[in-house]
């Protein structure tokens, strides 16, 4: 018999919903020169994580990104510019 774990019961952890962020924010923007995670901005509740990452692009400026993951589809539902 093989057991399938209900989509509700399905729960991503801390680190493999930022690894799914991070290859997310990579694949849409290639030219990047790093993608960082900034740890005490980690946010977790029932239904998500959310992180502020801090992307060095090619021309070595720096952008803040706003990544929301949901933990029941254990998708990116969100990446959003930060203040």
């Amino acid at each position: 018999a093989v057991a399938l774990a209900s989509p509700a019961l399905a729960k991503a952890s801390v680190q493999s919903a930022e690894k799914t962020c991070k290859a997310e924010i990579s694949k849409q923007q290639p030219e990047s020169k790093s993608v960082k995670v900034d740890k005490d901005s980690t946010r977790a509740t029932n239904a998500s994580f959310s992180y502020l990452f801090k992307v060095k692009n090619a021309d070595d400026t720096t952008t803040k990104l706003t990544c929301t993951f949901d933990r029941s589809t254990e998708t990116v539902i969100g990446l959003t510019p930060a203040n």
